[in-house]
């Protein structure tokens, strides 16, 4: 328009047509910023897998029928959902891509020169002369074809070639000089000298974002809208801290890591998540994020994942961190130094179903942070136990009796020194890493899998070099050809084993003892208690788990003797 007003103005004409077209040009700015409505988030429950349910607010605008509003994150497929009152008359919600510009830092050389247009300057060109300086007018700097790579977790999609590892400096200034215009490559610049005044520190960019648009049939300024959905990008990683200082009274702190990458979270109420949803497809963005076109959409439910479920994808393991080996009961540490921190007592958390809600209220973490949040710091009852789990060596098919692939015995043997906790408290407790202390030092640290209110956790501290356990399994008859299934043909073993245990500590220990094994148990001395386990049910052996609590004194040796028949394929 101002090109237009140039052209067929002159004079008075020539700033009256400026001066009418900034004057429709601030109206149209204002006309959309009325238009658009603020989303802002109230509630926010978070998973352990990276997904987050969040539950938005948006005002309606006053005096208008239509508006628009950005959504905060990219919904997952059939979880985004727009509630409304009855005084609020939707008639359509339309997802788009919305072209515009923003202001930026002028920190590349692309975006200074930008940022410069009409301005004279001194540009340095990279050349085989040692220094080649123009003085020109800036005239303009064509854009970024390539954008930087998308964030997975936003709405939206980048639109044209992006070629992996190269985001960007393709872009050509046009110079007008003394002798005519000439256009150069940015890449090609060295150095600007601005020849006015300082070089400017922002410039406006082109810009692309998702918008939803909401037609309304009548006008309701003021009612609200609630929109809900699933959606990746935060995440919250739990760990506890349990100090055994005192005997049969743990004390069990928890916290709480946020990972925000999705966005800003002001005064957000957060509930944290224990339990295991069914989210059939939450790896499959929601067609209104505009993450995908049609063809890859249909993909991403044929595959039950979109792309961005495997290029964010979350793929953890907890590593086990163990002590030395050597007996810490004779360490003297001081009970002073403060490790243990104390969070206070736990908050009333909510039960829905089979999941729990743990509450964080008026939580404030802008996107990229991560926040540590204490939950609790509560005494438990324990009591230590040493485990020795012994398995089975015969594969469901009755073949690789020991490991013949190998031709050796029986792994090594490991007893390990745990604790068992006793959840009293109101609420079950997640899986997550636990470190063990005791007197300010660290003694190891394990995995505390999911325990309900009222029952028991075994967790591991480290292993007990000062209980010696050995086992030898031993064939005592065999029967050859016993029985055929499915065209084979199978032997049928008796096997005798041995379990010999000796506490060499000087303090009795409570010792757990489980064996499981392939076959039918003939005898066992002294009793244990038995399971038939449901796990490979089309095996020809049953599958046997033996479980013996005996009690060792300082010193004191046992002995555990048992028979079981099993066929073996020839």
């Amino acid at each position: 328009m101002v090109r237009q007003a140039h052209h067929l103005m002159k004079g008075n004409k020539l700033v009256l047509g400026v001066v009418l077209a900034f004057c429709i040009c601030g109206y149209a700015s204002a006309e959309q910023a009325a238009r658009e409505a603020q989303t802002e988030l109230k509630h926010l429950a978070l998973f352990k897998n990276g997904l987050g349910f969040f539950i938005s607010e948006v005002t309606v605008p006053d005096k208008v029928k239509s508006f628009y509003i950005v959504p905060q994150a990219a919904a997952s497929h059939g979880t985004f959902w727009v509630s409304y009152p009855p005084k609020v008359d939707v008639e359509s919600i339309v997802a788009e891509m919305a072209e515009g510009t923003k202001q930026v830092e002028a920190t590349t050389m692309a975006e200074l020169l930008r940022a410069g247009v009409g301005r004279k300057v001194k540009i340095y060109l990279f050349t085989d002369k040692p220094e080649s300086a123009v003085e020109a007018k800036l005239l303009g700097v064509t854009e970024e074809p390539w954008n930087l790579p998308p964030n997975p977790y936003e709405p939206g999609r980048v639109i044209g070639n992006q070629p992996p590892g190269y985001y960007g400096m393709r872009n050509m200034v046009s110079l007008g000089t003394d002798q005519g215009q000439t256009v150069v490559s940015v890449d090609r610049v060295t150095r600007v000298d601005f020849m006015d005044k300082e070089p400017p520190a922002k410039t406006e960019k082109k810009s692309s974002e998702p918008r939803l648009e909401i037609l309304l049939k009548k006008s309701a300024g003021g009612q609200k809208l609630t929109i809900s959905c699933l959606a990746k990008g935060v995440t919250w990683a739990p760990s506890y801290m349990v100090d055994i200082s005192e005997p049969n009274k743990a004390k069990l702190a928890a916290k709480a890591e946020v990972l925000n990458e999705v966005c800003d979270l002001n005064g957000v109420d957060i509930k944290l998540i224990t339990g295991f949803p069914n989210l059939q497809f939450a790896d499959v963005a929601s067609p209104i994020a505009l993450k995908e076109d049609l063809a890859q959409f249909i993909q991403s439910l044929s595959r039950g994942q979109s792309e961005r479920g495997r290029a964010a994808g979350m793929a953890g393991a907890m590593y086990n961190v163990m002590s030395q080996s050597m007996a810490y009961d004779r360490m003297e540490m001081s009970a002073e130094v403060p490790v243990m921190p104390a969070y206070g007592a736990a908050e009333m958390g909510m039960t829905a179903e089979d999941l729990f809600l743990y509450p964080l209220e008026n939580v404030w973490l802008t996107k990229g942070a991560v926040g540590y949040f204490p939950l609790f710091t509560e005494s438990v009852p324990y009591t230590h136990i040493y485990r020795w789990e012994i398995p089975d060596y015969v594969n469901p098919e009755g073949g690789n009796y020991y490991d013949q692939s190998r031709r050796q015995g029986p792994p090594q043997q490991e007893v390990w020194h745990c604790i068992r906790l006793t959840n009293l408290m109101n609420m079950p407790w997640t899986t997550a890493p636990a470190e063990i202390v005791k007197n300010g030092i660290i003694l190891g640290q394990d995995t505390l899998n999911y325990t309900p209110v009222k029952e028991k956790g075994t967790v591991k501290i480290t292993r007990a070099i000062n209980v010696k356990a050995e086992q030898i399994e031993l064939e005592i008859d065999r029967k050859r050809d016993a029985a055929q299934w499915y065209g084979y043909h199978y032997d049928l073993v008796t096997v005798q084993g041995k379990l010999s245990v000796e506490n060499l500590q000087v303090k009795p220990i409570t010792l757990e003892i489980t064996k499981s094994l392939s076959g039918e148990v003939k005898a066992i001395q002294p009793e244990a208690k038995l399971e038939k386990l449901a796990k490979a049910l089309r095996a020809v052996n049953a599958n046997i788990r033996l479980t013996w609590t005996i009690e060792l004194a300082a010193g004191e040796k046992k002995d555990i003797t048992y028979n079981y028949e099993v066929y073996v394929r020839r």
